[in-house]
């Protein structure tokens, strides 16, 4: 029997929305109704921000600025992305299914990637603060690199990351019986 190849927008929904196992015809339309939800919240947003931002830029531009930057970090990232996982979770889209006899190997890879993961995270946000630090406060980026106190804060932090992932994938791992 022949697979079919997924194509690369599937890929993309099954790696933004979390879903593990097939993107059948049920999760599909979950999908696009979810998305459909959060653009229409989105835009929503987009065009309440902007009326607030005019009107803030009439006699406080710097404080208008300032608004969009940290409600457009804050609104989509944290609400929007709030509901699209909450909705898939809810809706057992991202559940990963294991047998019994293969749980253990499953919550082994889940510790190799959370590990990957803590790595990954700890590394990035060390170099990312690094380099915001150097642009915003002139801090020469060899004492930001080589600072104690900041390699171990980014390291407890990857830590942190990879901790909550690797509960979020043990919770989502479901056990079934053959």
């Amino acid at each position: 029997m022949m697979k079919d190849k997924e194509t690369i927008s599937t890929k993309l929904i099954k790696h933004f929305y979390g879903i593990a196992g097939p993107l059948d015809e049920h999760a599909r339309q979950e999908v696009n109704r979810i998305g459909n939800n959060a653009y229409l919240m989105l835009l929503g947003y987009v065009s309440l921000s902007t009326l607030v931002a005019c009107f803030l830029a009439i006699r406080q531009p710097i404080t208008a600025f300032e608004f969009l930057i940290a409600s457009n970090l804050f609104v989509p990232i944290v609400l929007i992305n709030s509901y699209v996982g909450i909705s898939v979770y809810r809706l057992h889209l991202v559940d990963r299914e294991v047998s019994v006899q293969n749980y253990g190997k499953s919550i082994q890879k889940s510790i190799i990637r959370a590990i990957g993961r803590a790595v990954y995270f700890g590394i990035t946000m060390f170099i990312f603060m690094g380099v915001v630090d150097w642009l915003v406060d002139g801090t020469k980026l060899i004492n930001f690199f080589t600072s104690g106190n900041k390699v171990i804060k980014y390291a407890f932090i990857g830590i942190l990351y990879g901790g909550l992932m690797l509960i979020y994938d043990i919770r989502r791992t479901k056990k079934y019986h053959e």
